[in-house]
């Protein structure tokens, strides 16, 4: 019996001091949805089945077969044993790695049951990507009234590596006091402001980024705020009035929700039918503005569902050039009047005799005019003249001494020819002889 301890000890020494690690796993950091690949070299003579993976010292596999205890999904699990002489390289790939997988990974040599080899554990880290629905702002529906401290809230996840949440506004980050806080599955950032008029409309917008990767910049927004503030009431006028002449006063108010109503008021009282007010109320006329106004107070109230509030302004009202002009007494004002408007009939009934006279003029002798100079021109006939023209003209002479039997025969004719169209035409008068025998001529000139 003791022989047979002595040689199990000598092949089990014997088994032990000839395997070896020549390679180690190595591990180190990935991101969610990648693959890990985790290999160790051993070399010397063993069984598959001697071969396993752990992961936090519990048993994931044996062999190439991944153990139902491990709680690893067989799908995302591969184990690879590869023989060579004397040499074993021993992998476990992991697909899709999630952040659970994260751990501290070991191959490890089993001997009847008893572990005699383990390589140097590879820690293996699982960076973990934010949930895409992620960031998640708290909104803020209904109005705020001004002076009322509001909480802006952005959610996310609790993850590693931690994420980071910042606010802010117009594209400028917010420099906030307020702490964000943390618990086991969830992140928060908040911070609080009391409202104010400036605070209307505004956008807050809480942004998302994670080390475990730089291009994700997720965001969520609040606003625009609606917040309710009592108006802001200005009096726009002229500053100085002339009496006599009308004023303007405009009453301009900034108000959420708008003014509902505006009032007027006047210090001391104004008579009612001295000044107009327009539909809306915001426009009020003071018809003829007097010297005894100087120092009006005019007063306006803007009211809308959160308060009202009142604006006044003081007229200075200085005197005209008219104002400089004698006075004159109701009878001599009436006879101007009649004078003028006596003035103004006579000028409408020489305009009126005017225009029948012009009317008359063109109904009647421009027609007239027109006929006789139409009727002119229809009877002047016009020949053009030819640039040469002929006049013949045929007469016998007495006959001479010397031929008593003969007749003498002038023809004559006038040739005009204008050298140049710019100068009057020149006449020319040719004539050509010619004798004719006539024994029983009695010498007389007879026409042809």
């Amino acid at each position: 019996m003791e022989a047979f301890i002595s040689l199990f000890l000598l092949c089990f020494t014997t088994l032990t001091c000839c395997l070896k690690f020549s390679h180690h796993p190595t591990g180190g950091k990935i991101q969610e949805g990648f693959e890990i690949e985790l290999t160790c070299f051993l070399t010397g003579d063993i069984l598959q089945k001697q071969l396993s993976w752990e992961k936090n010292r519990s048993k994931l596999s044996e062999g190439e077969t991944i153990l139902e205890t491990s709680g690893l999904d067989e799908k995302r699990i591969d184990v690879d044993i590869k023989q060579t002489t004397g040499a074993y390289s021993y992998t476990i790939s992991i697909s899709s790695v999630v952040y659970k997988d994260s751990g501290s990974y070991a191959c490890v040599v089993f001997q009847n049951g008893e572990q005699v080899l383990t390589s140097d554990y590879a820690i293996v880290t699982v960076f973990q990507l934010p949930s895409p629905e992620y960031p998640i702002c708290t909104r803020i529906s209904r109005p705020v009234i001004t002076e009322e401290e509001i909480t802006f809230k952005c959610e996310g996840e609790t993850i590693n590596p931690p994420i980071d949440l910042s606010w802010s506004i117009g594209g400028s980050k917010l420099e906030i006091s307020d702490e964000s806080y943390v618990d086991s599955e969830r992140t928060f950032a908040t911070f609080s402001l009391t409202a104010s008029p400036n605070n209307n409309n505004a956008v807050y917008v809480c942004s998302l980024t994670t080390p475990a990767n730089s291009s994700i910049v997720r965001s969520c927004s609040i606003g625009p705020l609606n917040v309710w503030y009592k108006p802001n009431v200005t009096i726009q006028h002229a500053g100085i009035s002339l009496s006599g002449r009308e004023a303007i006063f405009i009453c301009q108010a900034d108000a959420n929700p708008p003014v509902v109503d505006f009032t007027w008021l006047f210090d001391p009282p104004l008579n009612i039918e001295r000044y107009v007010i327009d539909d809306i109320g915001q426009v009020m006329r003071i018809l003829r503005v007097t010297l005894d106004e100087n120092g009006l107070i005019v007063k306006c109230i803007a009211k809308n569902t959160v308060g009202q509030v009142t604006s006044h302004v003081i007229m200075e009202v200085i005197g005209s050039k008219e104002d400089d002009k004698p006075k004159t007494n109701a009878i001599e004002s009436v006879n101007e009047k009649q004078a003028e408007k006596k003035s103004i009939s006579l000028s409408v009934l020489l305009a009126v005799v005017s225009v029948l006279v012009l009317v008359i003029v063109f109904a009647i002798i421009v027609p007239v005019y027109y006929f006789c100079i139409c009727s002119k021109k229809e009877d002047t006939v016009v020949i053009a003249q030819p640039e040469v023209y002929f006049e013949p003209q045929d007469r016998l002479t007495l006959p001479l001494p010397n031929k008593r039997n003969s007749v003498l025969w002038r023809r004559s004719f006038g040739a005009q020819v204008p050298t140049d169209r710019d100068i009057d035409a020149m006449y020319l008068e040719i004539q050509s002889e010619h004798y004719i025998f006539t024994p029983d001529s009695r010498g007389n000139t007879l026409p042809y």
